[in-house]
């Protein structure tokens, strides 16, 4: 049996919660799942170079390092890892959520952390009949990000940047 690598992760998880969440990108769970996957794979790849190849993240002597990193690399990476903390709070907090219908989450709030549901029914012009969504970030500060644009920088860009090649 052989070890799952941060690229095996990454292929396994990371990619497909992303394509899991583009399916139907208004859907809060799904947005919350693929960004568990994205964030975790910060830790998994910390922990995984630690025992197997310190050399590739001596750049960072400590994992809050890396994390810091990651956050000047890309700014939307802290956008994913407020939404997967915000998961980990779900019950301990003072959470308010709403679920409209068999399983949709729409609109979930943590301290800190705010997420809405935005469904459009809109014609998307290359697709021509593709329905569009998102999951909108409130942030700290009042400001409002998109978790879709947020995942597609970490997942498509930051990460494939940052991952060592393996051989």
């Amino acid at each position: 049996m052989s070890r799952m690598t941060p690229w095996g992760y990454y292929e396994a998880f990371v990619i497909q919660n992303l394509w899991d969440y583009e399916q139907e990108p208004y859907d809060i769970r799904r947005g919350m799942n693929a960004s568990i996957s994205a964030f975790q794979l910060a830790d998994v790849m910390y922990a995984y170079y630690e025992r197997n190849g310190p050399n590739l993240i001596q750049s960072w002597p400590k994992k809050e390092d890396f994390l810091k990193d990651l956050c000047s690399r890309d700014s939307s990476f802290l956008t994913v890892q407020s939404v997967a903390t915000a998961y980990k709070h779900l019950y301990t907090n003072q959470t308010f959520y709403e679920i409209a219908s068999g399983g949709a989450l729409t609109s979930f709030r943590v301290p800190d952390v705010e997420l809405e549901s935005e469904w459009k029914d809109d014609v998307d012009v290359e697709l021509e009949s593709e329905r569009k969504g998102d999951v909108i970030v409130l942030r700290r500060d009042g400001t409002k990000a998109s978790l879709k644009g947020a995942l597609k920088s970490v997942v498509e860009e930051l990460w494939p940047s940052v991952l060592p090649p393996e051989s």
